[in-house]
């Protein structure tokens, strides 16, 4: 074993050389059934930020999986692995990341089909939902870029693979979900992934060249989501005492048992949570506490988690049975335009990856800055207007409200500005500071809010269990908000908004929305808002 581990060191190096070297993935391991532990290849990172380098050279695949998933063979991969994890990279599935658990001898994530796995899954506006019509099952589902493949069990293409700085990167093109004919869109995925320890990091930078020049409107994300295997309980925090390790909410995402083995689930509602994190339990640790693996991005606040076909009880990578989550927040998926994401799974105690979350940075209060580098800084437009698109090529977030057309009238009134969820403390600030133009017939907009715990618009009487996990604070108070005045001559003001002394201002800030008038029931299309700043830091005078 140790001189196989020197030759797939040198495979690895030499086929990254100048050198033409080829290395054969059935000489450096053949797998036919379960697949065998190898050798760990332990690199150090990099020193420094992650600055996204790509490899010089193209490697070929360490690794072969001979097991089936029904009747497709895994197939080539490459492998990393640590004295308790071992992730494989796998071609045939556009590059998508198996995670096998040595502590409790399993596959972690969900290979049933092309369309679940782990990772980035992107969706464009309500106005591209025409887009998979034509498809079989999912005419819903709209334009949905995917890196592992398609209804059809087609795999998106991988371009290019490598090792880089002890990462190994991939570049896939991604496949139309929806539809069963392979069918390429111009949106690339480009993943680096490395094991650390208990811990697996991945870095995507998503790639679109959609060349149609047209605004989309915003799009919920799953920026990034994991199915794991099995019917399993999920772990997270929406409570107001974040970062304090207060205890978190644990549920099976069973609504209620009709009979044994017959359940109501969860509703696939998205909900807000405080902490950025969840966590999907997969056995016991050594000393008997729930073993779970988490998944954490920076901004993981607005969430979602199924339980998914549990009669079934399949517990392995092929199986029907798997327990899904995810971060949800809402992007523009713009026609031209790249994003740089992250995320880490950790593996082990509820403990650990709340020691690894609590020592991520984070954005403490809201300084959100809309200039030429910042583009939307998260945020998004609502029912109804358009932008310059990102990225921007001037300072400033320029939006015209457009509204929506009912019987033959067209109202501007419901369109506004949406910041992504966050977890802010009230006690921390109350007042922010607003530095924007306006032009349109209003002299006076609402700068609302939404507290952890809330349900924005509503919640569905059929699943009273579920509201009480993901919704324990009810629905949003109709106070919630506070008018300024704004001064229609299209120039630059600084507005300050204060919070203090109102009743809801209280526990976590995850969203605020600048909004119309409640009393104004009719605006006419064309109402144009430039946004420059929102955040507790005064950018200028205040009006």
């Amino acid at each position: 074993m140790k001189h196989y581990s020197i030759w797939l060191l040198l495979c690895i190096t030499l086929s990254s050389a100048t050198v033409p070297f080829s290395c054969n993935h059935e000489e450096i391991v053949a797998v036919v059934g379960p697949p065998r532990t190898i050798p760990p290849i332990r690199v150090p990172p990099a020193p420094g930020p992650f600055i996204y380098v790509t490899p010089n050279y193209q490697s070929n695949w360490t690794y072969y999986n001979g097991v089936k998933i029904y009747d497709k063979i895994i197939g080539p991969g490459s492998v990393q692995e640590s004295d308790v994890l071992r992730i494989e990279v796998r071609k045939d599935y556009g590059a998508s990341i198996q995670i096998y658990d040595k502590v409790t001898k399993q596959n972690l994530i969900n290979f049933f089909d092309l369309g679940r796995e782990s990772g980035m899954s992107s969706y464009s506006g309500i106005e591209d939902i025409p887009f998979s019509d034509d498809s079989p099952r999912w005419k819903g589902i709209g334009y949905n870029p995917l890196q592992a493949g398609d209804d059809g069990g087609n795999p998106a293409p991988v371009l290019y693979h490598g090792f880089v700085d002890g990462w190994i990167y991939t570049r896939a093109q991604c496949l139309s979900w929806p539809h069963t004919t392979a069918k390429l869109l111009p949106f690339f995925y480009e993943q680096w992934a490395r094991v650390d320890g208990n811990k697996v990091h991945v870095k995507v930078r998503l790639t679109h060249r959609r060349g149609d020049n047209k605004f989309h409107g915003p799009g919920e994300q799953e920026w990034p989501m994991m199915f794991v295997n099995g019917a399993r309980k999920v772990h997270f925090y929406n409570g107001p005492a974040p970062f304090t390790n207060a205890p978190a909410t644990v549920t099976d995402g069973i609504e209620r048992t009709l009979s044994p083995g017959n359940f109501v689930l969860h509703q696939g509602t998205v909900y807000g949570q405080t902490e950025p994190w969840q966590g999907v339990e997969v056995g016991k640790n050594p000393d008997g506490s729930p073993r779970m693996i988490g998944l954490y991005t920076p901004g993981y606040y607005r969430a979602n988690y199924n339980v998914m076909s549990i009669p079934a009880n399949d517990s392995w990578e092929g199986g029907n049975t798997s327990t899904y989550v995810s971060n949800r927040p809402f992007y523009h998926l713009d026609s031209e335009n790249v994003w740089l994401k992250e995320y880490t799974y950790v593996v082990g105690t509820e403990q650990q990856v709340r020691e690894f979350v609590y020592a991520q940075p984070r954005q403490n209060t809201p300084d959100f800055h809309f200039r030429k580098a910042d583009g939307r800084n998260g945020w998004f437009i609502w029912d109804g207007g358009y932008d310059q698109k990102e990225p921007f090529v001037s300072d400033n977030w320029k939006v015209t409200f457009t509204g929506k057309t009912e019987n033959g009238v067209t109202n501007a009134w419901g369109s506004k500005l949406m910041s992504g969820y966050h977890s802010f403390k009230a006690s921390e600030f109350n007042s922010v500071y607003i530095r924007m133009a306006y032009s349109g017939p209003q002299t006076q907009l609402h700068l609302t809010w939404l507290l952890n715990g809330q349900a924005p618009d509503g919640m569905d009487p059929r699943y009273p269990n579920q509201n009480k996990v993901r919704f324990p604070n009810g629905i949003r108070n109709s106070n919630q908000y506070i008018p300024f005045n704004v001064i229609n001559d299209g120039k630059m003001h600084t507005y300050k908004v204060s919070f203090a002394g109102h009743p809801m201002w209280k526990d976590i800030i995850q969203q605020f929305e600048i909004t119309h008038n409640s009393d104004s029931r009719f605006v006419p299309p064309g109402e144009v808002i430039e946004l420059n700043y929102l955040g507790v830091n005064d950018p200028g005078v205040a009006f």
